[in-house]
């Protein structure tokens, strides 16, 4: 609880340097907005200023001293208006408290999944956005991990997590996506209740706190809501820049887009998006162009250090993607493919050798609601992912209110025109619901414009109100009871994970220490003390799977990589290829036929399993632990 005690404090106080900026440039908007909008900017402020810091030798332990000069400048600059801004707003009346109440059980079941230890169903949390800062940590400074593709991503929000978990362990790090939420909560509501009232700001941020992926993901260490609201919110400032063409909103929508592209690489399409509005915009109007220059010019210069960085690091500023035009060190033709098909195999309308059924485009769009689970983990190809990462219904009703409505103005109009520009994007590259995380802010905001109005209003905040419910008992029945006996003290942390690759991690820091571990089908090293390396085809090109013919050779290979120990998990694994791999492995055991033997080198997602077997088999890996469906080996 300390950890996240320090987070919030800080993540209060760094909302000084946004609030700052926004006392400059737009001192009229509503409170709540500029409170909410200026935590968001003072939390981007860090995690970009923590590039060049953690660029430096040993930055990631000194470094410690950025957030808090941060603090005390974000206290400086801030703290009056703080205040004061704190002492305008008013407590809410009646049916209001309804609302809050929303609010707080929201903030509450996110706060049980801060305080809970991560377990594999926060798998990206634990996979990278965590084992990268872990690895940083102990390097003392940010480095392109030649395993792990995801540590050359923009890493704005990622970069808070060095530091809270340095004070905090993971609740600290976790922190700051719950702090995220409610800074997104506010600027929901404040930018909504400014354009349509105070009724309207209450069903926006209801609307977006009941997008399931928003309620989850605050309590994790994913960063979609965070990167979502900075794109959502950039979309939203540029639709409001062509209704004003004023320099102050051309800068705010700026910040918010550049914090975009610097915390995803989907923050590039936001810009293209906006770019392609605004000159949309400033042709049909006749004016506007300097403005629009100057939001998507300065986007792109605060984003731009981290595709700097890639370009010298890795020879590719958007890495991995791309690498047919751009390559990439440590990445291949192979991985790129295996890469390609993995991130294509959500959604639907997708053709037998590439491309897309375009006819399929409104049911992607609006699949998300009705057949979430075909666009998220896990096997979303058979409609088994999760919902907890979905959008929900509520704000998709939304959009087919305006569009129907008759009642656009410039902003709805040209919130609506990006949001088509977006799906489209998201239709032909990869239809995750967390990639549409983004879209989900304006639509909020959308929603609660349309709340507003006779007969259909009513109709969507019934809509808005049944989705809030669901959404709290999916994430409470499916997330949160599992895991408040921990948070309690009902149950010991190590127990709570017991069962899952800690336990196993565990007996791998005992084993392997002061060695250096390969990991095959285990991507979950955050847990270990040791060095490790994510060994599977696909993940680098350091191991030279194609060009390995036997066993030995695979062994020598991980020897001279300075490889003691050898991971294998077997929980993936077809029973009856786990069961002929483990005769395989046997000594004196039946190895693999030719036939078989050919099957497997068709593939290198195989191959690399054949060879295994056969290091086992001629006693060049040496079992030495087994636990569950896992088996650890010593290379001696």
């Amino acid at each position: 609880m300390l950890g996240f005690l320090i987070t919030v404090a800080v993540s209060v106080a760094l909302s000084g340097l946004g609030i700052a900026l926004l006392m400059r440039f737009a001192p009229e908007r509503d409170v709540c907005f500029r409170l909410g909008a200026g935590g968001l900017i003072g939390l981007g402020a860090l995690g970009l200023a923590s590039l060049l810091v953690l660029s430096l030798p040993g930055g990631a332990k000194w470094g410690l001293g950025l957030p808090i000069v941060l603090v005390f400048v974000g206290l400086a600059l801030g703290w009056k208006e703080l205040g004061a801004m704190l002492r305008e707003a008013r407590k809410p009346v009646g049916a209001e408290w309804a609302f809050v109440g929303a609010f707080l059980l929201t903030g509450l079941f996110a706060l049980v999944g801060v305080l809970a230890p991560s377990t594999m169903m926060d798998w990206d949390s634990l996979a990278y956005h965590f084992a990268v800062p872990k690895l940083w940590i102990q390097a003392g400074q940010a480095y392109s991990v030649s395993f792990i593709h995801h540590s050359n991503f923009p890493f704005v929000v990622d970069n808070l997590y060095v530091w809270g978990l340095q004070w905090g362990g993971e609740a600290g790090a976790k922190g700051f996506s719950w702090m995220f939420a409610l800074f997104g909560g506010l600027a929901v509501y404040g930018f909504t209740r400014e354009r349509w009232g105070g009724f309207a700001g209450w069903w926006s941020a209801l609307a977006f706190v009941g997008m399931p992926v928003v309620t989850w993901e605050a309590g994790t260490g994913y960063v979609d809501v965070a990167h979502g609201l900075f794109a959502g919110l950039g979309l939203l400032q540029c639709a409001r820049l062509i209704e004003t063409w004023k320099r102050e909103d051309a800068i705010l929508a700026a910040v918010f887009l550049g914090f975009a592209a610097g915390s995803k690489y989907t923050g590039l399409q936001t810009i293209a998006v906006c770019a392609l509005v605004l000159g949309v915009a400033a042709v049909v109007l006749r004016t506007g162009w300097k403005q629009a220059a100057l939001a998507i010019g300065l986007a792109a210069a605060i984003a731009s250090p981290w595709y700097i960085r890639n370009a010298v690091q890795v020879g590719n500023p958007v890495f991995p993607f791309f690498y047919e035009q751009l390559g990439g060190k440590h990445w291949d033709q192979f991985s790129a493919d295996i890469y390609r098909d993995e991130q294509q195999s959500f959604g639907v309308g997708r053709k037998e050798g590439g491309g897309r059924d375009w006819s399929q485009f409104p049911h992607a769009v609006f699949g998300m609601a009705y057949q979430p689970g075909r666009y998220t983990n896990p096997a979303p190809t058979q409609g088994m992912g999760h919902p907890v990462q979905a959008l929900g219904v509520a704000v998709f009703a939304a959009a087919v209110c305006w569009l129907a409505s008759g009642r656009l103005r410039r902003l709805e109009s040209a919130a609506l025109g990006g949001l088509l520009a977006s799906f489209v994007l998201w239709f032909a590259l990869s239809q995750q619901s967390r990639y549409a995380a983004n879209f989900g802010v304006p639509l909020a905001v959308l929603l609660g414009g349309a709340v507003v109005w006779p007969r259909s209003g009513a109709v969507l905040a019934v809509v808005a109100a049944l989705q809030s419910v669901y959404t709290l008992g999916l994430v409470k029945t499916t997330v949160t009871d599992g895991q408040l006996p921990v948070v309690l003290g009902r149950v010991e942390p190590d127990a709570y994970r017991a069962g899952t690759f800690f336990s196993r991690a565990q007996t791998i820091n005992r084993e392997a220490l002061g060695g250096k571990v390969a990991l095959y089908d285990e991507v979950f090293g955050y847990w270990l003390d040791v060095p490790y390396f994510w060994a599977n085809p696909g993940h680098s090109t350091e191991i030279p799977y194609a060009t390995l013919d036997s066993g030995s050779a695979l062994a020598d290979h991980l020897k001279g990589m300075g490889f003691t120990h050898v991971y294998l998990n077997l929980a993936f694994q077809d029973p009856a290829f786990r069961d002929r791999w483990l005769e395989a492995m046997r000594p004196g055991g039946s190895g693999f036929s030719p036939e078989e033997a050919t099957g497997l080198d068709a593939d290198l997602r195989t191959k690399w399993k054949r060879l295994l077997a056969e290091a086992v088999a001629s006693g060049r890996l040496v079992p030495v632990a087994q636990e569950g469906r896992s088996l650890l080996f010593t290379l001696p």
